[in-house]
């Protein structure tokens, strides 16, 4: 059975093989205590099984016009399986007094199962609402 959490106290040992398994190495090549990413979070919600970190969600934002989803990532055993789902659905949730939710995930081929998974939680491109997305890369 998997357990939901609302929690900034998870530490690196069980932050490291989460972001690791999903391939988001940048993380964990450049920060030395993974935990540093949620200290300054809007929310936190984590998913646990058997005292495992098996999925992370983790927002920022204003609290009041905008919430950014930084990242949603589950451990690759237990995809498809409706935890990301339960994640995104407890921020959605906890965000209803907020103007807008985003995130931003990569647009390539290869990553078109996640963005239908997105839209299937009511999230939609950018370019069929008419706003244009922008980004800087700081380093």
């Amino acid at each position: 059975m998997i357990e939901y959490k609302e929690t900034k106290l998870i530490n690196d040992n069980e932050l490291r093989p989460l972001y690791e398994s999903v391939g988001w190495v940048s993380y964990t090549n450049e920060i030395s205590d993974l935990n540093t990413l949620l200290t300054n979070c809007q929310l936190v919600y984590s998913a646990w099984h058997k005292g495992e970190l098996v999925g992370l969600i983790r927002t920022v934002g204003d609290d009041i016009s905008i919430q950014y989803i930084q990242d949603i990532l589950v451990l690759p055993e237990y995809q498809k399986q409706g935890i990301g789902a339960k994640l995104l659905k407890q921020v959605i949730e906890s965000s209803k007094n907020i103007r807008q939710l985003v995130l931003m995930t990569d647009g390539n081929e290869e990553n078109n199962a996640t963005i239908e998974f997105y839209k299937k939680q009511g999230f939609r491109p950018f370019d069929e609402i008419g706003i244009c997305g922008l980004w800087r890369m700081m380093n």
